[in-house]
């Protein structure tokens, strides 16, 4: 087994900062317990994993699980947070995982696997974009705009392609779906008047550029931007426009965290929100909240949110009553429509009830109910005397 087939793996299929993460939860691993770090070293700790897992001695099997409960509790006492030292259990259990050499997580007690609520990130807030718009250029306030609409990751936010942004032209908000890197779950979410606005501006600028690029936020080469730039790019704004964040870090993540709190203080739900940024939710949740409402919830974020104070142009009183009044007429159409269809059913079945009474005894020499067949026979014959009463002026209303 070759470690480096891992680490290549993880390189390739996930976001930079998981890896990065997965690479240094590893590393520690291997440095407390083999007091060195390298490929060969890894892979010998793999070996000793599978050939753990196949002795007949119960505690040997369970060697590995007693290592890491063991690896834990050193890391808090070396001064590791509890979410730094389950961060690197988490990748400890990856690496065996993936070489189908899986630690047996019941063995393993809770606290090892335990994460808390993490203080460390700065609550971005609203007047916090608005006095970096203030100070921002054009490509930095469409990023800004963009980032508090949509509360993507930014290894999503940074890849976004100019051929998937939606119509501009379109009535606000406008629906805005991508599929996360993450999790492979579609987001379900809108950009506002605001952002529509100078997202049509800043898409003249790329127009002019010597070198087109794909990418909505095009680096000087053919890749987008990387997210280191995208952090150094938000500190220098938060510092320009006077933010201050005291001892708290100020990363892109804040932007999805400020939707996510939006939500809840607005009343618009959890739910809607994670369905927004494309977070995985469950299917009976997801099933029960439809685009409509989604877009409304949209709306009474994207007010709570609003940065440059550019809203959706209200629809004149007239125009509104108008629509209002086109939606009842068709609604009652509808009913008459439904009413008319009920009455001829009740005026056909009347009908066949009078003939079956009408003719029981006294047309049918011997006394028996009457055929389908027969009582369609002798409306055919009413119609047709209707008919011909009619053609000479006769009445047809029954004495």
């Amino acid at each position: 087994m070759d470690a480096k087939e891992f680490l290549d793996y993880v390189s390739r299929s996930k976001a930079k900062n998981t890896a990065k993460s997965y690479r240094n939860g590893i590393r520690h691993f291997c440095r407390w317990y083999k007091n060195d770090f390298s490929i060969e070293c890894l892979s010998g700790i793999l070996e000793e994993r599978k050939r753990s897992l196949e002795s007949e001695d119960a505690r040997e099997r369970k060697k590995f699980e007693l290592l890491v409960e063991e690896w834990h509790r050193t890391q808090l006492n070396t001064g590791a947070s509890v979410n730094s030292a389950r961060n690197r259990y988490v990748a400890v259990c990856q690496l065996f995982k993936f070489f189908d050499l899986d630690l047996k997580t019941s063995i393993i007690p809770s606290q090892v696997k335990k994460t808390v609520i993490s203080e460390r990130h700065y609550a971005l807030t609203v007047e916090d974009i608005r006095a970096m718009y203030q100070v921002a250029n054009l490509r930095g306030r469409t990023i800004l705009l963009m980032a508090k609409d949509l509360g993507l990751r930014l290894s999503d936010f940074r890849t976004i392609k100019v051929k998937q942004l939606p119509n501009l032209d379109a009535e606000p908000p406008i629906p805005f779906n991508i599929e996360t890197r993450k999790e492979h779950v579609w987001t379900k979410g809108f950009l506002s008047t605001e952002t529509a606005q100078t997202l049509r501006t800043y898409m003249e600028t790329l127009k002019k550029r010597k070198k087109q690029s794909p990418y909505l936020w095009p680096s000087n080469g053919k890749h987008p931007l990387d997210q280191d730039s995208f952090g150094i790019w938000l500190k220098k704004l938060a510092l320009k426009a006077g933010v201050k964040t005291g001892s708290q870090s100020l990363t892109f993540h804040c932007f999805r965290r400020l939707l996510m709190r939006a939500a809840i203080e607005t009343g618009v739900g959890l739910t809607a929100a994670k369905l927004m940024v494309g977070k995985a939710v469950m299917k009976s949740d997801e099933t029960y909240i439809a685009k409509a409402r989604l877009r409304d919830a949209f709306t009474k974020l994207a007010k709570y949110l609003n940065v440059t104070r550019v809203e959706a142009p209200s629809q004149p009183e007239l125009a509104k009553t108008i629509v209002n009044q086109q939606h009842e007429i068709a609604d009652l159409k509808e009913t008459v429509s439904d009413l008319t269809k009920r009455l001829d059913i009740i005026t056909k079945t009347m009908d066949r009830l009078r003939i079956r009474h009408q003719y029981q005894y006294k047309s049918v020499p011997t006394a028996r109910r009457l055929t389908d067949e027969e009582v369609d026979e002798i409306l055919e014959n009413e119609k047709k005397m209707i008919k011909e009463l009619q053609k000479h002026g006769l009445t047809t209303e029954p004495k």
